[in-house]
């Protein structure tokens, strides 16, 4: 169900809520363009056909009827701008990754908290929103953005899978083993998770850590904790993962 606030002339809207950890928004659509951003806390987000890990400074622009649930991997405060479809078009009808600057991220914090000053409506309230509009709309286009996409199957026996990898991330066990855990052959098991998620087994598993570790490296953790984290058995090799996939090493990265 849409709510009544969506159907606004207003070129954005800000949507603000709070969730307590491991709670769940269930699946649901809006008929506007969506940048989905924790402003403190966590979240996973699953669309039709990825799972989304959004780390800390970053959040996911999903487009408008783009159905999508959210997992608060903390609490979790959501500072949401939902955006007109139309204007939202230019922007593509894929999810992505977006990297908040800290320009953008005090724009939409200002921008959702609108509604305490909206007490003593005035002339200058309602121009101090359009400018915010239309500043946010325009560091959204310039934002930086992640090639970090991870397909989620649509098999159940894979989903299982898949969620014991996000689970367990330095533990991402053998194909033999998750064969026999899931009750099918190795054989079947490399051809089903290729044809369900175009990637193959090890492809996956090394987008997961890439995104599990752009998290870890905002949140400050040491390059080797993060290895260690999630199964390396070097920093080194963790690195050299890192870099194959982002173009830079996780050192690198932190500085920018």
């Amino acid at each position: 169900m849409i709510p009544d606030i969506e159907y606004s002339h207003k070129l954005m809207i800000g949507l603000g809520s709070q969730h307590a950890y491991r709670s769940i928004i269930p699946p649901h659509t809006h008929s506007r363009a969506q940048l989905l951003y924790a402003s403190e806390g966590a979240i996973r987000v699953y669309t039709y056909d990825h799972v989304w890990i959004v780390p800390p400074q970053c959040a996911l622009w999903i487009p408008a009827q783009v159905e999508h649930s959210v997992v608060s991997l903390s609490e979790v405060q959501l500072s949401t701008v939902l955006i007109d479809k139309k204007a939202a078009d230019s922007l593509g009808e894929q999810c992505f990754i977006v990297r908040i600057s800290k320009l953008l991220r005090e724009l939409v914090l200002r921008f959702n908290q609108l509604d305490n000053f909206h007490i003593h409506e005035s002339t200058q309230t309602d121009e101090i929103e359009q400018a915010l509009q239309l500043l946010i709309f325009n560091e959204i286009k310039q934002a930086s953005t992640f090639p970090i996409v991870i397909p989620w199957p649509k098999d159940a026996r894979l989903i299982q899978m898949c969620e014991a990898l996000l689970e367990t991330p330095d533990n991402p066990k053998d194909l033999n083993l998750w064969a026999d855990y899931i009750g099918t052959s190795s054989r079947t098991l490399i051809r089903l998770f290729q044809k369900e998620t175009g990637l193959n087994y090890r492809a996956w598993v090394q987008q997961m850590h890439i995104a599990l570790a752009l998290g870890k490296l905002s949140r400050g953790e040491s390059i080797a904790k993060i290895a260690s984290a999630l199964g390396y058995n070097s920093s080194s090799a963790f690195s050299a993962m890192f870099k194959k996939y982002l173009g830079e090493s996780p050192q690198h990265f932190r500085k920018d």
